[in-house]
């Protein structure tokens, strides 16, 4: 009797293993199969049959991305539930990494970035921007053909500010996002990054009859008998500001004669000018004065206010002020003459510029070592003061 309850049992076990086992086949039969069911939040989201792409989708995330997981704050739950699902409903690889991040996400510590008053974008760290703001640099620097051209200096002209918050990284821009975002914003002239290019370019100029003409950008390493010969006389230079792709000025900095543009007074050549200003009295002449000090010019009495005139055509090479003469101005006329005019009271000529003989280049004044009034005047030969009434009818 034991005997036959043994096999009963046996035998039962033996026909619930082939209830299951048909079951099984009538399921697949059906299109079933054994899968898992994603689930974000306790949401479910799809269905797959490789649950090994979970820890891969988070490996290459994180890699790609340059994040380290100790820089994740929070996550969204995922989880996997066991069962029977119909085989039309499992995704594929790509499906599911798709899925994915469309639906999971992660938290980390990020900025938002400020440019000016307007919040442009939030990144993952700093050094996206900083990234970004060089490639812009050397955007519009080659823009601008600057490429071989001194920078003065170069900067985002907006207050860049960075604010710490923790961002859904679906939200955080990567380098090259950022920088394409800013940069079609600025070409479509709405503007997020205003990059301000100050540079010096240094030029010769000639003269062309009594007009100042830019010829051609110097280059430093051209042979500067070339130069004479095509008629430079002056070093100028400028610098040329731009604000992203567009010109903005330019303003001088600096000229340098680079040689006189006639040769030098030969001994006994005779030289004349005009006079500098409307006066005709001598208040003091050239030559030594009182205590043995040397005047290098004459002092022509006048009034705060009269005009003052170029004695004769040429480049103004200084203009500028000091505790002697105050403000003043000095010409090179060619042939090695130069004249100098002091105490003045205003002074209407820059450096460089080229003024004809009578223009009126300022104001008597009393600037400077002055006991009243009036206008110093000086003529210089091949560097030497020589006396101006040599030159001058008074």
């Amino acid at each position: 009797m034991h005997n036959f309850k043994g096999k009963i049992n046996i035998g039962n076990i033996i026909f619930a293993i082939n209830i299951i086992f048909i079951i099984l086949i009538l399921y697949l039969i059906s299109g079933k199969t054994l899968g898992y069911v994603i689930l974000v939040n306790g949401n479910q989201i799809g269905v797959t049959k490789n649950k090994k792409i979970f820890n891969e989708y988070y490996e290459e995330k994180l890699h790609n991305n340059n994040i380290k997981s100790q820089e994740i704050v929070k996550m969204d739950s995922l989880d996997f539930k066991i069962g029977l699902v119909n085989k039309i409903e499992c995704l594929s690889v790509d499906e599911t990494i798709k899925i994915l991040d469309e639906n999971l996400d992660f938290y980390i510590k990020a900025y938002s970035l400020f440019l000016g008053d307007k919040k442009i974008a939030n990144i993952d760290n700093r050094d996206v921007f900083n990234n970004v703001k060089k490639r812009l640099f050397d955007y519009y620097i080659g823009k601008h053909n600057l490429n071989d051209i001194p920078i003065n200096w170069i900067k985002i002209k907006e207050k860049v500010e960075f604010s710490e918050e923790v961002l859904s990284f679906k939200d955080t821009m990567n380098e090259d996002q950022l920088y394409d975002f800013i940069l079609s914003n600025n070409e479509n002239n709405n503007i997020l990054a205003t990059v301000e290019i100050v540079a010096s370019k240094t030029f010769l100029e000639n003269i062309e009859g009594n007009k100042v003409q830019i010829m051609k950008l110097y280059n430093q390493s051209s042979n500067k008998e070339k130069i004479y010969q095509n008629g430079f006389d002056r070093e100028v230079v400028r610098e040329i500001t731009y604000n992203n792709d567009k010109y903005v000025g330019m303003k001088k900095v600096s000229t340098k004669m680079l040689r006189s543009p006639l040769n030098e007074v030969q001994s006994g050549e005779l030289f004349y000018l005009n006079n500098p200003s409307k006066g005709n009295v001598i208040t003091s002449p050239f030559g030594l004065r009182w205590g043995g000090e040397k005047h290098h010019g004459i002092d022509i009495a006048g009034d705060i206010g009269d005009p003052i005139f170029a004695a004769e055509s040429g480049f103004a090479n200084l203009v500028s002020y000091n505790n002697v003469y105050g403000n003043y101005m000095k010409l090179n006329h060619g042939k090695g003459v130069e004249t100098l005019y002091g105490h003045c009271d205003v002074m209407f000529i820059k450096e460089g510029e080229y003024v004809k003989k009578g223009q009126i280049i300022g104001e008597i004044g009393n600037t400077g070592r002055s006991t009243g009034p009036h206008l110093h005047f000086e003529v210089r030969v091949n560097g030497k003061a020589d006396n101006p009434l040599n030159y001058v009818a008074y």
